[in-house]
């Protein structure tokens, strides 16, 4: 089983907490609890043959205690940016959250999920989808609209950007594999080198060392 980091990240008030809680344990709560620090939640899950440990990392999107959120941040496979659909603002900050998730983390290994979460409150819906899919497609990310409250494509985001780890990890084992194979042609070939250099005698050490025998050099 596969242990991967999952890291939540976005505004204050955007629901990070709910959708972890919704997604691990199917609860939803209208009570807002701030999160202060990093947190986690864990669940196994199946994508076909590949089985995950997922750590799924809860961080404060308050500005005061935005300064934690790096410690939490590292070593993430996953990162799902999450904003508020009836909160331009927390749309517009998406830019911070994504600088910061790829400054602590290596760009080229880590998957990106958005979620454009209270696709319930459609009625107050300030951010288009077009906006979401927009953006989603500038940091190379798989795009959701989500509900918290009604457990709306939360599944479906996660199972996707599980998926694209796993088609990100077998390209990155076939370029490691294609590596190795170079390897070892190179060393057999360096072998073979070796194995076919002329074999040559040094008539001058050879008269020596029978002089030093007693024999006749002549």
């Amino acid at each position: 089983m596969q242990k991967t980091k999952v890291i939540l990240v976005g505004e204050s008030r955007v629901g990070k907490t709910s959708i972890i809680n919704q997604y691990v344990e199917s609860s939803f709560s209208d009570e807002y609890i701030i999160t202060l620090t990093g947190d986690k939640l864990a669940k196994e899950v199946e994508i076909g043959d590949k089985k995950f440990n997922l750590e799924i990392w809860d961080t404060a999107g308050n500005e005061q205690f935005r300064a934690v959120n790096k410690i939490f941040m590292k070593n993430s496979k996953i990162a799902i940016l999450v904003y508020d659909m009836t909160d331009k603002r927390s749309f517009e900050e998406l830019g911070y959250w994504y600088d910061q998730i790829i400054n602590t983390n290596d760009k080229d290994n880590i998957i990106i999920g958005l979620a454009g979460n209270k696709s319930d409150k459609y009625e107050d819906q300030v951010v288009s989808t077009e906006e979401g899919q927009k953006y989603a497609d500038k940091i190379n990310a798989t795009f959701k609209e989500t509900s918290a409250m009604d457990h709306e494509s939360i599944d479906s985001l996660f199972n996707q950007v599980l998926e694209k780890l796993i088609e990100k990890e077998k390209k990155q084992d076939k370029i490691e594999g294609i590596k190795d194979k170079d390897k070892d042609i190179d060393k057999d070939k360096d072998k073979d080198k070796k194995t076919n250099e002329p074999f040559s005698l040094d008539a001058k050490k050879i008269t020596e060392k029978k002089d030093d025998d007693g024999g006749c050099g002549c």
